[in-house]
């Protein structure tokens, strides 16, 4: 009897499991059914065309902005300041005072000396009178010329110490900022003005690798010059190359001549120089935007016809792809993809293997500028 009644409960704890199975599986069918009534999802992208064109091999380095014309004007003599003749960081011309010093005392020596000499010269002027008429011996008009060639030596030594402490500017210039003042002493060797000469152009020191040893005096590489609100690219022409490496980093150092009509390049300023290192040749380029990247490496999601009947016009289909430098917005492609054929862009990274795709905007690869040529 006992054993009957726990065969009765085991049989209905049966039923129940089965009921409760049968109902769950009734449910995730009805989940299937109903999640099977709506369409396929389609991702809105933007394609573009993978394109061959030319590209230019170039490396990117740190350049230096340097003045054409440039020089520290110092003392050569110690002196008082009795007059400063130009504004800091005003325009002087050449030939401008910038700085006087006291030559006072060796403007009184030179009118002395000035004295001295005339008399000497007088001596002289005699003499070689009483000479012509055979009053004077030789040597007499000898000692009178020897001793106004010493008087006027005398002047001249004291003019080129008042020169000395008459500074002028050697060129047209912009002068740098300074402090003096009137009545200021100043050690010899002090500086008193930079200046740096008012031209069109500017130099652009640069340094690269020794294998780029044999680069073309007279080609050209790209500045780019940044600031806060824009960002300027000019050409500039390779004029000199140093006679030989730094020993330290084996780089050797070339200088370009830029053209800085328009402003924009101080000297002391870093630059960007984009210099060419190799033969131009062909390269498939794809919009940045169009590379995913993932555990396995890089891929792109190539655009193809779906099949009649599909919700979307086009299937994404997941390619491998081997990368090269970047160009700007561009990628270089180094193998996985042929010229031609159509890539999702912006919007990839919604896209998985097999998705629906509709591309809102077929476009072309844009061609990048010189300053986001990338390195190699």
């Amino acid at each position: 009897m006992k054993a009957v009644s726990w065969l009765m409960v085991v049989l209905a704890c049966a039923l129940v499991a089965a009921g409760l199975g049968y109902y769950k599986y009734r449910q995730i069918q009805a989940a299937i059914a109903f999640g099977a009534s709506f369409p396929e999802p389609v991702e809105a992208v933007e394609a573009a065309i993978v394109r061959e064109e030319l590209w230019q091999p170039t490396t990117a380095v740190t350049g230096d902005v340097r003045a054409v014309q440039t020089v520290d004007v110092s003392t050569e003599l110690a002196g008082r300041i009795v007059e400063v003749g130009f504004a800091p960081g005003a325009s002087v011309s050449q030939g401008q005072l910038l700085v006087r010093l006291d030559t006072s005392e060796e403007r009184a020596q030179r009118a002395a000396a000035e004295a001295e000499a005339e008399l000497a010269r007088l001596a002289l002027s005699r003499n070689e009178r009483l000479m012509r008429s055979g009053a004077a011996a030789e040597e007499a008009r000898d000692t009178a010329r020897a001793q106004f060639n010493a008087a006027v030596a005398v002047v001249q030594g004291l003019q080129a110490i008042i020169d000395k402490k008459t500074l002028r500017a050697p060129f047209d210039a912009v002068a740098g900022l300074h402090q003096l003042e009137p009545g200021q002493y100043l050690d010899s060797g002090s500086v008193i003005a930079h200046l740096v000469g008012i031209g069109d152009e500017v130099w652009i020191d640069f340094s690269l690798p020794q294998q780029h040893v044999a680069l073309d005096i007279g080609g050209t590489v790209s500045v780019t010059v940044s600031s806060a609100w824009k960002e300027q690219v000019l050409p500039a022409q390779i004029i000199a190359r140093d006679a030989f490496l730094n020993e330290r980093s084996r780089n050797i150092s070339f200088r370009a001549l830029v053209d800085n009509s328009q402003g924009g390049l101080y000297p002391g300023m870093l630059v960007s120089v984009i210099v060419p290192v190799g033969e131009p040749r062909s390269a498939t380029l794809v919009p940045a935007t169009a590379v995913r990247r993932d555990a396995f490496g890089a891929h792109v999601y190539l655009l193809q016809p779906a099949e009649e009947g599909a919700a979307g016009p086009e299937r994404a289909l997941k390619r491998d792809v081997t990368l090269g430098p970047q160009r700007g917005a561009m990628i270089v492609i180094a193998s996985g993809l042929e010229p031609g054929q159509r890539v999702a862009a912006d919007g990839s990274f919604k896209l998985r293997d097999g998705a629906l795709a509709n591309p809102r905007l077929s476009v072309a690869p844009a061609e990048p500028a010189a300053s986001e040529l990338a390195r190699d």
